[in-house]
């Protein structure tokens, strides 16, 4: 087993007795890199605990959804709105006024940043599975004031304290995700999150649609309890899986590791070590690539583009107008009058949900630039249709139903396209030693512009406020004709591409609506960082 300082040549040792000699690239600041190309390795790999593994840890993305989708009902509920306050001033109906609306879902997104900023060094320090135990233990004391809260402020900062807890958790899963899963699953098992938190977005608005009818304040006090309920199940679960193996390697505990890398295969111990070698010198590949790297390196003259790229489209789909289509859809269509609106959000999060399921599928067949410009324009388009509607929804109810039907197509294609480019820019454009570095400025921004998003929205749409309701598409399409111009210039097209080419067309200067055609170096072509899914998703 090498050491956790292999040398350069100890690493070409490991390749060749494979029987494969490392590809180097000579691509500037990567010279001298080893690339290695993946073991193979056969029989069966999943057994069942990998899967109680995956379904637990998984269902960490299902809490969030859950916790980001039930507010929105939740806050429109008459009920709830009589007990924290009141009939609105300006209308007179039970609508929360701009001020609560920004205190009710902009604080919690505050909470999550601590909570994010949090969980790499808890996850360093502790490991996977403890921080997220702890996580889900603590959580049961927001969701207990949540539920019995005297006032707003009572509840608010029940909401935060959650947000915080559930932004370690929601950090630490696809960490966890990632690292246990043979490198042929993970993109899938990551992935996965994904559509959990938005099957969890449906369940939510479901469990609201429900219990809406109940008078009192059980009519809200039931989906906050469900929410409660699932931690609950999962801390005995996830107490009972084994620690991340990966984890434990970073930290040279190998015999614990194998240990647990053994619980969680279905083939020969030989094959175990084998994969655990595998881990052992990506871990030592790592430390090489990370070594004496700064956080501000990411903004240094030939990475700056790279790190705009990257790090810039998680933030740009939050001003996309998708936050009038999710977090504030119940609220939003009530002001509208449209008829039930809690059974046309649990519309609106299907349609989401379906535009992830099929985004996988355009991303693989179209490339990401195609994907990219093509569905942001249909979002310029939906934007401009439902801001002129908007002019004519209180008189005619069928302009505000065409607003409705519009935000429900919104929903698939942002879904399908914006989201999808969103979560993976950053695994493909990053330089690789830099790449958790530029994660890290990421979701800081993408966490900055939520709060800032949904802190305004408020103030632009509520009667109390600015009272523009609908036509705040219109605001949108403005800065979607500007996304879609940054999105021009500075997207790539990647798909296909080694990161040794990635690294050979931004060198060379290559336009980005030239990348799809460029012919790159043979070198760069054949060049493979081992393994490359680890790259991307152990260190995401």
């Amino acid at each position: 087993m090498a050491s956790s300082h292999s040398t350069t040549s100890e690493k070409q040792t490991f390749a060749e007795e494979d029987g494969k000699k490392p590809a180097v690239s000579h691509v500037e600041g990567m010279t001298n890199r080893p690339y290695f190309l993946e073991s193979e390795v056969s029989g069966r790999t999943v057994n069942g605990l990998l899967i109680l593994a995956c379904i637990t840890f998984g269902s960490a993305a299902f809490l969030f959804g859950f916790d980001n989708n039930v507010i929105s009902p939740v806050v429109a509920l008459e009920p709830f709105v009589k007990k924290y306050q009141g009939p609105n001033p300006v209308t007179g109906k039970y609508v929360f006024t701009a001020r609560n609306q920004n205190l009710i879902f902009s604080v919690p997104l505050v909470g999550s940043i601590f909570g994010g900023m949090a969980a790499s060094p808890v996850n360093n320090h502790w490991g996977r599975k403890w921080p997220l135990v702890g996580s889900y233990l603590i959580s049961l004391g927001g969701v207990f004031l949540q539920l019995f809260a005297p006032n707003l402020a009572a509840f608010v900062i029940g909401r935060f304290w959650n947000g915080v807890l559930i932004g370690i958790a929601n950090a630490t899963a696809p960490l966890y995700l990632s690292e246990v899963v043979p490198p042929s699953m993970r993109g899938r098992a990551v992935a996965t999150t994904n559509i959990l938190a938005l099957v969890a977005g449906v369940a939510a608005t479901l469990v609201v649609y429900a219990s809406h009818s109940i008078d009192g304040k059980l009519s809200y006090m039931i989906p906050l309890a469900v929410q409660g309920a699932l931690p609950v199940i999962l801390i005995p679960l996830s107490i009972a899986l084994p620690e991340s193996p990966q984890w434990l390697v970073s930290k040279e505990r190998m015999e614990e590791a194998r240990r647990n890398l053994r619980k969680l295969r279905g083939f020969s111990d030989k094959q175990v070590d084998e994969e655990l070698r595998i881990m052992k010198l990506c871990e030592d590949n790592e430390r090489a690539l990370s070594e004496n790297v700064r956080f501000w390196e990411i903004f240094n003259r030939q990475n700056l583009k790279r790190t705009l790229t990257a790090g810039s489209f998680y933030s740009l789909n939050q001003i996309s107008g998708i936050i009038l289509s999710t977090t504030y859809a119940t609220v939003f269509l009530t002001e509208l009058g449209v008829g039930s609106e809690f059974a046309l959000t649990v519309i609106a999060s299907c349609c989401t949900l379906a535009g992830t399921i099929a985004a996988p599928f355009v991303l693989d067949r179209t490339g990401r630039r195609p994907t990219a410009l093509t569905g942001m324009s249909i979002l310029l388009v939906i934007d401009v249709i439902a801001g002129v509607l908007a002019f004519y929804s209180n008189a005619n109810r069928k302009a505000a139903l065409g607003i409705a039907a519009l935000s429900f197509i919104f929903n698939f294609f942002w879904a399908a396209s914006f989201y999808s480019i969103s979560n993976l820019m950053p695994a493909e454009i990053a330089t690789p030693k830099l790449r958790n570095h530029t994660m890290a400025y990421t979701i800081a921004w993408c966490q900055t512009t939520a709060v800032i998003t949904t802190f305004a929205v408020p103030q632009l749409t509520a009667a109390d406020a600015a009272n523009l309701g609908a036509k705040t598409y219109l605001v949108f399409a403005g800065c979607m004709v500007c996304i879609i111009i940054f999105t021009f210039f500075f997207m790539p097209e990647t798909r296909g591409r080694t990161f040794a080419e990635i690294d050979e067309m931004y060198d060379a200067k290559i336009p980005m609506w030239r990348w799809r055609t460029y012919e790159t170096t043979t070198e760069a072509k054949q060049a493979t960082i081992l393994p490359k899914e680890i790259v991307m998703g152990v260190h995401h």
